[in-house]
Parts: structure tokens; C-alpha cells; sequence
């Protein structure tokens, strides 16, 4: 999700919307939820205090979060036994016990979750106001595409957070140019109608 490229397409297919909501949070709506991880990332990136949203969700951010997270972890004597080298700041340690690699796991595993959930939660608030009864969605980039665990998780936290009578449908949407939103539409109406002619 570099663009955080998220088209809603529904029921006959004949209306999208293209969130490209990376600036979301830019007036402060996410300080709430974000972190020092979040702070030090955008403090240090090309556009500091623009993108914000962007700046959590983005795989092009998730490792620096993570790294961030790890150097904390490991000065604060909660990993490698705090012993920490140039390597760790830049690409890792050869000291690390069984238990450092759980952690550095579950760390993982935090970020890619957060990720999911604030890009869920955004369309949830979307299909809930909108309030179409089938909607197909069509997302870019490549955490949705190559993150084992990233299309499970969104189904998961949308399925939680949305009206029960609404059915939606996440599909991949490797361009999210009107090249992408016209072939999920495309196929957003083909669906519909072979639903309808069953």
C-alpha cells in the first residue's frame, strides 16, 4: 500500500471511490494513536507532518517501525540482553537467543496488525455510511499483496466493525491508477451478475 490505494466498488458496479487517503491524520485526527515509532519515522522522512496516515500503514515505513521498536527494546534491556551494536541500528545482531527472535516475531506481528487495522477501520467507516449491501474493494500494493497474514486480518477487523447485512469482498488491485478501479469494476460487475442470475 505505497499510495494507500483503497477503490470501493459497488453493487452494479457503476460507482467507485478512491480513498488515497495517505495525508489522512495530517491535521492532527491520529496523534491520538500514534506512537513515538510514528514521530521519529515522520521527524526523519522527505515530507515531515505530511502523509501521516501514510506513514502507518505504508509498507514502505513498516520496517523502519519495526527497527525503531527494536533498538528501544534492546537499549532498554528487553532484547539481546541489551547489548546492541551499529549492526542492530542498521541490519542485525549475531547474539540473538530463541526468545529474542519470539520477540522480534511478536514485534513484527504488532506493526503488520496495526497496519491492517487502521486501513480497516477507515473502510468500515466507509461501508458504514455509504450503506450499499455489496461492495467490492480493491486494494494496492504490495503488503496486501505478498503479507501472508494482511488479507485475513482486514477481513477479520472489516467483518467486526461493519453493519452484519453488509457483504463486501476485498480484492487485489495491482494498479491503483483508473486502469485498476475500471478491472475491479469490471469484475465487480461480472460477479454481481452471475449472483444475480443464480
Amino acid at each position: 500500500m505505497p499510495n494507500c490505494g483503497v477503490m470501493l466498488i459497488w453493487d452494479q458496479g457503476n460507482v467507485s471511490i478512491n480513498t488515497e487517503w495517505g495525508a489522512f491524520g495530517d491535521d492532527g485526527s491520529l496523534d491520538f494513536i500514534r506512537t513515538e515509532y510514528d514521530e521519529d519515522v515522520d521527524k526523519n522522512s522527505i515530507n515531515p507532518g505530511k502523509q501521516k496516515h501514510e506513514k502507518m500503514i505504508s509498507g514502505m515505513y513498516m520496517g523502519e517501525l519495526v527497527r525503531l521498536a527494536l533498538e528501544r527494546f534492546t537499549k532498554d534491556g528487553l532484547l539481546f540482553g541489551g547489548k546492541g551494536s551499529d549492526m542492530l541500528f542498521e541490519r542485525g545482531l549475531k547474539h540473538a537467543s530463541e526468545q529474542d527472535y519470539i520477540n522480534i516475531r511478536y514485534i513484527c506481528e504488532c506493526i503488520s496488525r496495526r497496519s491492517a487495522h487502521l486501513v480497516s477501520a477507515g473502510l468500515a467507516t466507509l461501508l458504514n455510511k455509504i450503506g450499499e449491501k455489496k461492495v467490492t474493494i480493491g486494494i494496492d500494493g504490495s503488503v496486501y499483496r505478498f503479507h501472508p497474514h494482511f488479507h485475513n486480518l482486514m477481513m477479520e477487523k472489516i467483518k467486526e466493525l461493519i453493519d452484519p447485512s453488509i457483504e463486501f469482498d476485498l480484492m487485489l488491485s495491482e494498479d491503483g491508477s483508473g486502469r485498476g478501479a475500471a478491472l475491479v469494476a469490471a469484475v465487480a460487475a461480472r460477479l454481481q451478475k452471475q449472483h444475480s442470475q443464480t
